[in-house]
């Protein structure tokens, strides 16, 4: 066992840390009730308003019936999609932003498939009682029964938005424009509640119907104006965030200082990322989802970021007082989800930043881990690498031992490995570089496809599910 203890790399006397959010242990299990629940309830509804009967009483029925409930289910789920959308803090702190990616994703998927399954079953059944074909009924349909024109709308909005959420579509997005365009899933929302209300039977057949439906409606909207627009209104008004200085890592990679003066409130955990808005003129409005790059304390928060996109000429041109407004923070790969006594952290390119901020916290408490920790980092070259610094520092202070994994990517073998070790298999290459694994909490960060590989030949590894905290540079 190593008994080394790290030195913590020198730092400005008046810098203290900042306080950690409260982390709910509890929410992973209590998201999934939530859902199964809402679920149930929904089809308890449907039972109750004579959807069963309406199963067996002719080919006409039995279609608008199913209709029904796909319909039902569909704008259940599309409801608990908007909550999802509103990043409520302490969800985000206890399932971290994959989980509630995955959450987000397979509620999306499945609301907008069921609201095209319920326009055609519900279609059908209409033709079949109007003894008309399946075309001059949707017409008809759309053209005269009241809020249709409106829902129809809606349902081209979330299909819309269901096409671009496509990864295929997505990596040829920029994120602003992505992200202005999934916005559009609010007014869908809106633009079918009429319908519901005005056709649709099951919304106001009871008290508990009409509770259930209205309850739900106002939760989502709460929500979103609490968690999306309030809070980080607030925050930014209450935290007068200004950038302090920028200042350029390696070519094309930035790191933005920022700073203000009630930093000792903001309660923000090392590895945690703000979606960045810098008041620099036309543009600001975009948000950038960046994490930090370095412990937060009261001194000021530091974000790295690649420059070479669309707005990175606006940010690498900030000046210093340039205003900035956040919301978040989100996220959970922090030091306190831990379980294991040793650490080993897996980045690559600037998925390495969120991770150094996490070392840069631990080594503020090393009795809590076992030095030193293993740093695997894989770039593509061997020029300049972002926050060298703070690596070299950490590894003077006896804190780290870094693995460089160097040259392209591999086609034909471990694809997260370079080419040159690409015929090792990617358990058989962890279990090499991370001494004890079992003992070990992983830590891994970078592009999507690159750290789901690494998380998959982790669990392959060995590595439990409570000790493999990934997350994935996407949206």
């Amino acid at each position: 066992m190593t008994t080394l203890t790290p030195s913590a790399p020198v730092r400005s006397s008046r810098a203290r840390p900042l306080p950690v959010p409260v982390r709910r242990t509890w929410w992973p299990d209590a998201v999934g009730i939530v859902v199964w629940f809402s679920a149930l309830v929904v089809v308890a509804l449907w039972v109750s308003n004579g959807g069963v009967q309406n199963l067996l009483a002719g080919a006409g029925d039995l279609w608008i019936s199913l209709g029904r409930l796909t319909g039902l289910v569909s704008s259940d789920m599309l409801l608990l999609q908007v909550v999802s959308m509103a990043r409520i803090p302490w969800v985000e702190r206890a399932l971290g932003q994959d989980a509630i990616s995955r959450w987000h994703r397979l509620l999306g998927f499945t609301s907008v498939n069921l609201l095209l399954a319920h326009a055609v079953l519900t279609t059908i059944g209409y033709a079949v009682l109007g003894r008309l074909s399946f075309l001059p009924e949707l017409w008809s349909l759309v053209t005269t029964a009241p809020g249709m024109l409106l829902a129809t709308a809606g349902t081209a909005l979330f299909v819309m938005i269901m096409v671009t959420s496509i990864r295929a579509a997505r990596r040829r997005m920029r994120y602003e424009s992505w992200h202005l365009l999934h916005l559009y899933a609010y007014l869908g929302a809106g633009l079918a509640l009429p319908h519901q209300l005005w056709t649709g039977a099951d919304f106001l057949a009871s008290p508990v119907a009409t509770a259930y439906w209205w309850g739900l409606y106002g939760f989502a909207l709460v929500m979103v104006l609490v968690y999306r627009v309030a809070l980080p209104w607030r925050v930014s008004r209450q935290q007068r965030l200004v950038v302090s200085k920028v200042v350029t890592e390696a070519p094309g990679v930035v790191s933005i200082h920022v700073t203000g003066p009630r930093l000792g409130r903001l309660p923000v955990a090392a590895g945690q990322f703000f979606v960045w808005r810098f008041r620099t003129g036309p543009g600001w409005t975009r948000g950038h989802p960046l994490s930090l790059s370095a412990a937060p304390t009261t001194a000021g928060l530091r974000v790295t970021a690649n420059v070479q996109g669309d707005d990175g000429p606006r940010l690498a041109r900030m000046k210093p007082g340039t205003r900035v407004l956040v919301e978040g923070p989100y996220g959970r790969l922090t030091p306190d989800v831990r379980t294991k006594p040793r650490l080993a952290v897996v980045g690559s390119g600037l998925g390495l930043a969120p991770l150094i901020s996490v070392l840069q916290a631990s080594v503020q408490n090393p009795a809590a881990t076992e030095w030193p920790v293993t740093v695997i980092r894989r770039s593509h070259g061997t020029g300049p690498q972002a926050l060298q610094a703070d690596l070299d520092a950490l590894v003077a202070s006896g804190a780290v031992k870094v693995l460089d994994l160097v040259g392209p990517r591999s086609t034909d073998g471990t694809t997260w490995l370079p080419a040159h070790l690409g015929h090792v298999p990617g358990p058989e290459a962890l279990r090499r570089l991370i001494p004890e694994l079992d003992r070990t909490d992983v830590y891994v960060c970078g592009a999507a496809a690159w750290a789901e590989a690494v998380g998959a030949d982790a669990s392959a590894a060995g590595v439990e599910g409570h000790a493999l905290h990934v997350e994935r540079f996407s949206w």
